[in-house]
């Protein structure tokens, strides 16, 4: 007779997660949010890639030492396009969209931000956030509601 052993796991979820509605792209939006806010968003040299979904999202990092915050920028998006052979048409392509967070579909793209930053600070973060050009909104989001929630542990 043996034993199973089990083991549960609860991550911390303790961020500030932003949800953002816009058209831009996120090298675009990067740019923009490093401008309101007065961040250093770069590129961060690879993406976060999920091969069992097949998909890959851009992600963007600025660790701020001095106020011990690190912000970043994920696209909620992955869009990839397969051509397919068909009946109709020699070669036709296939879209497909993965999400990050599928309950979250029509978010953009997510700030998340790890460290601490008083409400006030947070509400002048939000105005400035949607006061950059082509921003059509952006609010927060607890990240407790969301089931996909572990896909933002990075």
């Amino acid at each position: 007779m043996s034993k199973i052993h089990t083991f549960d796991f609860e991550y911390d979820h303790d961020y500030i997660l932003i949800g953002i509605h816009t058209t831009l792209n996120d090298y675009r939006l990067a740019y923009f949010l490093n401008k309101e806010l007065k961040l250093f968003l770069k590129r961060f040299k690879d993406n976060l890639d999920f091969p069992l979904k097949q998909c890959s999202f851009p992600f963007y990092l600025y660790e701020d030492k001095a106020s011990f915050i690190t912000w970043s920028m994920i696209s909620n998006k992955f869009i990839s396009t397969n051509s397919v052979q068909s009946n109709t048409n020699l070669f036709d392509e296939e879209t497909k969209i993965r999400f990050l967070i599928p309950e979250k579909n029509k978010v953009d793209y997510f700030i998340k931000i790890n460290g601490f930053i008083k409400d006030e600070n947070l509400e002048n973060i939000l105005t400035k956030i949607k006061e950059a050009e082509k921003i059509i909104t952006s609010y927060t989001i607890d990240p407790y509601t969301l089931k996909s929630r572990d896909n933002l542990i990075f």
